[in-house]
């Protein structure tokens, strides 16, 4: 566990809640920030083969709360949604921060609670139901980092809809 990390939480937290659509370039868009942008594959998957070792997945928090403007364009649904916000890490040093958001009132939510420290793309990547809706949508943060946001669904469950934001920071690459 990342004990250095416990009185930052708040405040990624917060930078995750300034994510808006974002369709330039900025100097954080490297080549290598491409790279990680356009991944359709497991993000965990691919920083543990960057790294050799699998990232540890640090839980911020896990709790019901108001979702921003771009999450209530995403899910097509108002009221309070299900917010899990976690850190991947390598050696103490955080690499991605990520958001996932559900409605509070669907299935999904019994699912993010029962990751625990486990990370989302293990139930994505390998259950068959889950499946992406769409393309991937280029966010950005009030400070600049670049991020990306997915939807996701499970098959036959019409309640069922995570949106998955993650966002670079400066280590990963």
């Amino acid at each position: 566990m990342i004990t250095s990390l416990s009185d930052d939480h708040t405040d990624y937290i917060a930078q995750m809640r300034t994510a808006v659509p974002f369709s330039g370039s900025t100097s954080a868009n490297s080549s290598n920030a491409e790279y990680w942008l356009s991944l359709t594959s497991s993000m965990t998957q691919a920083i543990a083969e960057k790294h050799s070792q699998m990232p540890v997945v640090i839980v911020l928090s896990e709790t019901t709360e108001q979702p921003t403007s771009v999450e209530l364009d995403r899910l097509e649904q108002s009221g309070p949604v299900f917010a899990r916000h976690i850190l991947l890490c390598i050696d103490n040093k955080p690499l991605l921060m990520a958001r996932t958001v559900t409605a509070n009132s669907s299935p999904d939510v019994a699912a993010l609670k029962g990751l625990l420290e486990r990370p989302l793309a293990e139930l994505l990547f390998s259950d068959d139901r889950w499946q992406r809706q769409g393309e991937l949508q280029s966010l950005i943060l009030a400070n600049g980092l670049p991020g990306r946001s997915c939807l996701w669904r499970q098959s036959n469950v019409p309640e069922s809809g995570l949106l998955v934001e993650e966002f670079l920071l400066p280590g990963l690459y």
